[in-house]
């Protein structure tokens, strides 16, 4: 069994082997990031990112003929310390001449408070959404924490409250909201998991937690090749004769 797996964010290049027809993906999406809030009101926080999507598929490959996977990032925090999530970029694979899968990156979390939901598969033979991110705890100026990325067995579990969705299966666990004032939110774990929003608060580098990148991972069977010949013998009669038995002359 071979396999090549990229975890650095943006576009790289995979050349099939010699004999390798069909690849199996598994594109796991980034996560967003959570939401930053900066009032110092006890009912505010920031609401959690959602966790990127998971998408599985088996891909037709010419051997030598380079293909394209593109790594999706986290969303990131907000420039401003009262701003929404950015959502995690998408992941894919591109076999030379089209892209045949794709997962959807989790949206960002809301400044005012509302969780934001996870990626989702696409172009895909099966797949698993990721989990939603939590949305303000109530009015203890707490932020919501991120969904986890989608696995390759399960949905991302969504987040509680502060407390980020727990990963399973190659998707990450969510990171936990800030617990209060002037507190950030943490940043989701890999592959996939969404931000912790940030809690309450006036602080200039109070923000949400960023989203954790995604990964495209290939496996594929390595090539055998028949050691038996179709051979001419005498009387126009042909057979199956072993490599090993066919005298060189």
């Amino acid at each position: 069994m071979g396999s090549n797996n990229a975890t650095a964010i943006g576009w790289n290049n995979w050349t099939p082997p010699a004999g390798v027809w069909k690849v199996t993906v598994e594109a796991y999406a980034g996560g967003g990031a959570g939401g930053s809030n900066n009032s110092t009101a006890a009912a505010n926080g920031g609401g959690g990112g959602g966790g990127g999507g998971y998408s599985l598929r088996q891909v037709s490959v010419v051997p030598g003929r380079v293909c394209q996977r593109y790594v999706g990032g986290g969303g990131a925090y907000g420039a401003s310390n009262n701003s929404n999530g950015a959502t995690g970029a998408n992941s894919n694979f591109n076999d030379g001449i089209a892209v045949w899968v794709i997962a959807s990156g989790g949206n960002g979390g809301n400044r005012n408070g509302t969780g934001g939901n996870g990626g989702f598969a696409y172009q895909a033979d099966s797949g698993y959404d990721g989990g939603r991110g939590a949305d303000k705890v109530g009015s203890s100026g707490r932020g919501g924490g991120g969904g986890a990325g989608a696995g390759n067995a399960a949905k991302g579990n969504n987040a509680s409250g502060i407390t980020g969705g727990t990963g399973d299966g190659g998707g990450g666990t969510g990171g936990n909201g800030g617990n209060g004032l002037n507190l950030n939110g943490n940043i989701g774990a890999t592959y996939g998991a969404g931000g912790g929003g940030s809690g309450n608060g006036a602080a200039s580098s109070k923000r949400g937690g960023n989203g954790a990148a995604g990964a495209v991972l290939l496996s594929w069977t390595d090539p055998t090749y028949n050691e038996r010949l179709l051979v001419r013998v005498r009387n126009g009669i042909s057979r199956l004769v072993p490599t090993a038995q066919i005298r060189r002359r």
